[in-house]
């Protein structure tokens, strides 16, 4: 005697892409990815992972600075050859108005006392160290209706 079963899954392609193709979704993720790169995100007073907006599926930084702490390089004004400009010791930075500064070739120090993991190419370097397979988590479970 032959046992057989014929056995038909079928899947809803419409009501899952409903499910991951949305903006409160996209949102979702925006921000998880958010708190789980900001620890390699370089941090000094704090503006650079304050400053930011969220678009479903999507991060901006919006320091005017941002792209070059991503890069990791030092870029200076053609002239004076100095990443920027400074008359209280420090504490606050400038680069003269209209001039557009070019790459130095110099890489980016970062300080680490606040954020120990930063670096340039924050979400790829949270990606590489495991924060990716958090998100991945955090997705499931947002998605099966835990979150």
């Amino acid at each position: 005697m032959k046992n057989s079963a014929n056995i038909k899954i079928s899947l809803s392609s419409k009501r899952i892409t409903e499910k991951i193709e949305n903006d409160r979704f996209g949102l979702f993720l925006a921000k998880e990815w958010k708190r789980l790169i900001d620890p390699y995100t370089p941090r000094r007073n704090g503006q650079l992972v304050r400053l930011v907006s969220y678009q479903p599926f999507e991060i901006t930084y919006k320091s005017p600075y941002s792209h070059y702490m991503y890069n990791g390089i030092v870029y200076i004004d053609p002239v004076y050859k100095a990443g920027g400009f400074t008359n209280d010791g420090g504490e606050t930075w400038f680069s003269r108005p209209g001039i557009s500064k070019i790459p130095s070739g110099r890489r980016f120090n970062y300080l680490k006392d606040m954020n120990p993991y930063a670096t340039d190419h924050w979400d790829q370097a949270a990606a590489k160290s495991g924060q990716k397979k958090k998100l991945v988590s955090a997705a499931n479970k947002y998605l099966i209706g835990r979150r």
